[in-house]
């Protein structure tokens, strides 16, 4: 058996007992895993690359547009900004004020638009296996005097300079 095929038969479990315990987190990541059978039952045909002779790897199908899918993983959104140089200066001030609790936690920034208030980046770290262990960690950031809530991991690295 392959890496790539013991892969997916430990998602294939893990998605099966996900859903004997948990559905809930199956229909939060219903459009994620719709992209992904999109992907799998994709017709396009793995036909060889022009220089096939070069090369044996085939033609792979695009990726899937993955635009407002939820993250299955969990994050915590620590503050809000209008631009991401004030976000990247928040993120520092954070990490240096409760360093044991965001260590090795990634910042991403997702754009949120609140109507009349416009438009604001909510400063996110993680990602975390659960809302159960974001829940946790907000817990103990709360307990040292900072803002935290619980949300999904989506959004893009806050040094991605894509906004």
């Amino acid at each position: 058996m392959t890496a790539e095929s013991a892969r997916a038969v430990q998602m294939a479990d893990l998605l099966v007992r996900t859903a004997a315990d948990r559905p809930d987190r199956i229909r939060s990541a219903d459009a994620e895993m719709a992209a992904l059978e999109r992907t799998l039952l994709a017709d396009a045909p793995m036909a060889l690359e022009p220089n096939a002779f070069q090369s044996a790897e085939p033609a792979r199908a695009a990726a899937p547009d993955l635009t407002g899918a939820r993250s299955l993983l969990s994050a915590v959104h620590l503050a809000s900004y209008r631009n991401p140089q004030n976000a990247e200066a928040g993120w520092r001030e954070l990490q240096a004020g409760a360093p044991g609790a965001l260590a090795g936690l990634e910042a991403r920034l997702a754009e949120a638009d609140l109507g009349e208030r416009g438009v604001f980046l909510r400063l996110k770290a993680g990602p975390l296996d659960s809302p159960a262990a974001a829940a946790t960690l907000c817990a103990q950031l709360e307990a040292a005097g900072h803002w935290c809530s619980p949300v999904d991991y989506g959004g893009r690295r806050l040094d991605s300079r894509e906004y």
